[in-house]
C-alpha cells in the first residue's frame, strides 16, 4: 500500500516501487522473503494471479472500444509482436551467442508486455482513449499467444519437431484457451442472469462466483493443454465483460481491488527471488 500510494504521488508506474519493495525484502536485501518462503508453491501461485489479472484487464475491454482504433490494434498484434519477437532474438543473439532456439525462446517470452504492465502504466500517463485502447487490447492478446508461442518454441528444441507440429501444438493450446474461455464465460452468465443468488447477499455472491470462474477457466484449460490457460481467463473476461448481466459495476469494482492486491503481489514475489551474479 505504500508503493501505491507513492507511486500515486509521484504520478509513476506502481511496479516501480512493488520492484524496489521486492528487492529490498528479498534475498538481494534483508533476506526475508526467498524460494523456500512459498513452499515451491510460487510458480502456481503467480500463475493464478495471473489469470485474475488478465481476466480483469479483459473484461474491462469492450468491442465498441476496440473498434475505436482497429487498424492500430491489429498492426501491434500481428507485425508488432513479429517485429519484437525476431528483433529481440536478434539482439540475444548477437549479444550474447546463445543459440537460435535459445534466442527465439527469449524473444518469445519478451514480446508479452500484459496487463501486468501496461495497466499501472496507464493509470499515470495520460494517452488518448484510442491509444489506450489499442495498448490495453495489445497487452492482454499478446500475453495470450505469447505464452503460448514461448512454450512451442520451447518444443523446438525436441529431436523431430517439425512446422507442421509447432503450429499444430499452437493451434491446440488456443484453441483449448478459447473453447474453455467461452464455456466457462456462457456458464458464470447463466448464473448471474438466471439463477437466484440469495437477495441480500446477491453482489457479494456475484463477485465470488467471478473470481471463481477465472480460476476454473485458467486451470481447466491449464489441465488439457499446458499454458492455455491464459487465453481461457482472456477469453472468459472479454466474453462476459460485453455480455449485459446483473452486478456488473459490483464485479468491476471488486476484480479492480482484487487485481490491485494479486499484481503487488507478483512483482513484489518476484524481485524478492532475484539474486546477485558474478
Amino acid at each position: 500500500m505504500l508503493a501505491q500510494v507513492l507511486a500515486a504521488r509521484l504520478r509513476v508506474p506502481s511496479i516501480i516501487f512493488y520492484l524496489l519493495v521486492g528487492v529490498l525484502i528479498g534475498q538481494p536485501g534483508l533476506g526475508l522473503v526467498n524460494s523456500e518462503t512459498f513452499g515451491g508453491a510460487l510458480s502456481a501461485i503467480v500463475g493464478l494471479a495471473v489469470a485474475i489479472i488478465v481476466f480483469e484487464g479483459a473484461y474491462h475491454l469492450r468491442f465498441e472500444r476496440i473498434r475505436e482504433a482497429p487498424t492500430a490494434t491489429f498492426r501491434l498484434v500481428t507485425l508488432g509482436a513479429a517485429i519484437a519477437l525476431v528483433g529481440t532474438a536478434g539482439a540475444v543473439k548477437l549479444a550474447f551467442g546463445v543459440d537460435w532456439n535459445l534466442a527465439f525462446l527469449i524473444g518469445a517470452l519478451l514480446v508479452a508486455t500484459g496487463p501486468t504492465v501496461i495497466t499501472p502504466i496507464l493509470n499515470v500517463v495520460p494517452v488518448r482513449d484510442r491509444v489506450a485502447t489499442a495498448l490495453e487490447t495489445e497487452g492482454i492478446v499478446n500475453d495470450v499467444t505469447a505464452a503460448i508461442i514461448a512454450v512451442v518454441v520451447f518444443e523446438t528444441v525436441n529431436p523431430g519437431a517439425t512446422s507442421e507440429g509447432l503450429l499444430q501444438a499452437f493451434a491446440l493450446r488456443l484453441g483449448t484457451g478459447l473453447l474453455v474461455g467461452l464455456v466457462v464465460a456462457g456458464l458464470l452468465y447463466y448464473l448471474l442472469q438466471y439463477i437466484d443468488l440469495s437477495p441480500g447477499d446477491a453482489p457479494r455472491n456475484a463477485r465470488l462466483l467471478v473470481l471463481a470462474g477465472a480460476l476454473v477457466a485458467y486451470a481447466a484449460a491449464n489441465t488439457i493443454a499446458t499454458e492455455a490457460g491464459v487465453a481461457a481467463a482472456a477469453t472468459a473476461g472479454i466474453a462476459l465483460g460485453n455480455a449485459d448481466h446483473p452486478y456488473e459495476e459490483d464485479v468491476e469494482s471488486f476484480k479492480g481491488d482484487i487485481t490491485l492486491l494479486v499484481l503487488s503481489f507478483v512483482f513484489i514475489a518476484l524481485a524478492a527471488q532475484w539474486t546477485w551474479r558474478r
